[in-house]
């Protein structure tokens, strides 16, 4: 009985140390999964709020798909942190099997979004604008989503239609007949785009519209060439290492289960050796006594 008692004591130890560097790294990997959630949060919200990708997604899909990839990474690695932070002492297999299961969906994901990223870079820098922005253009008041969207450029950037600078407007002119939209206006209020454009072509020293000029669609095509792309380049490589981490963190997780595995079977073989000892014990105790 003392061997099996001693065997047992150092395998405790053992398996505690071990498991201290497994638990140790898990949370090192919480930590760092927490601090990037927090920067693709506000990473994706400046692009979807001040570069309006989510608005151009008649340009390509990657414009909508690349912003919405980086804000449910955000969430969902967030979520599982804080998960990996909440189950950091136990020592539950179900629990650290749920850690692997939701980083080997995140790292999937994190490789299309890496993707996506990729080719929205190439598609900012090697390719201008489709023609086809003059058929979103046309379903301004028919469709609420897109007369938003082109509300909502038309304010914040100071912009007016969608193509060229100076008589960026006058893209409206086929579609609302020489109005442009309230939203072109320097000063907002209802009615105050209605025959800007038709004013603007009865002489040519009628410069003075009250209205923005610029093509939305120009302005944003700059910014994202200037600030977007080397974002992008950015987010892949932080991307990439978001990615190398969590399928770490799924085979260091796989492993700390398979050693509380190993470690029970263990612990169970030394309880059934000692209570064989105490039952071959017993008898022979009980030998003795009687014959005495």
């Amino acid at each position: 009985m003392p061997i099996v008692r001693g065997s047992s004591m150092m395998s405790l130890g053992t398996w505690k140390a071990r498991s201290t560097k497994y638990q140790r790294f898990l949370n090192l990997s919480n930590v760092f999964m927490l601090i990037v959630s927090t920067i693709l949060l506000f990473t994706s919200g400046i692009l979807i709020s001040f570069y309006h990708l989510t608005k151009l997604d008649f340009w390509s899909w990657y414009f909508y798909a690349c912003p919405m990839c980086m804000l449910a990474l955000g969430l969902y690695t967030f979520a599982v942190s804080v998960y990996g932070f909440l189950i950091s002492n136990q020592e539950s297999r179900g629990l650290i099997s749920l850690i692997a299961i939701f980083l080997s969906i995140a790292f999937f994901v994190q490789i299309f979004s890496v993707f996506t990223a990729f080719e929205l870079r190439n598609k900012i820098n090697m390719q201008r604008i489709p023609p086809n922005y003059l058929e979103n253009m046309r379903e301004y008041n028919r469709d609420d989503t897109i007369t938003g969207n082109w509300d909502t450029m038309q304010r914040e950037l100071r912009c007016c239609g969608g193509m060229h600078f100076e008589d960026g407007f006058n893209e409206w002119n086929t579609i609302m007949a020489g109005d442009v939209p309230d939203s072109c206006c320097h000063e907002e209020n209802e009615g105050c785009g209605k025959g800007k454009i038709t004013y603007s072509q009865e002489g040519p020293f009628r410069t003075d519209l009250s209205i923005w000029k610029d093509g939305c669609l120009e302005i944003l095509q700059l910014k994202m060439r200037d600030d977007v792309a080397p974002l992008l380049i950015v987010y892949s490589g932080v991307g990439v290492l978001l990615a190398i981490v969590e399928l770490i963190t799924v085979v260091l997780a796989c492993s700390y289960i398979a050693q509380i595995s190993r470690r029970r079977r263990r612990d169970e073989m030394f309880t059934r050796a000692a209570t064989a000892n105490d039952e071959e014990y017993l008898p022979s105790l009980t030998s003795k006594e009687t014959n005495f």
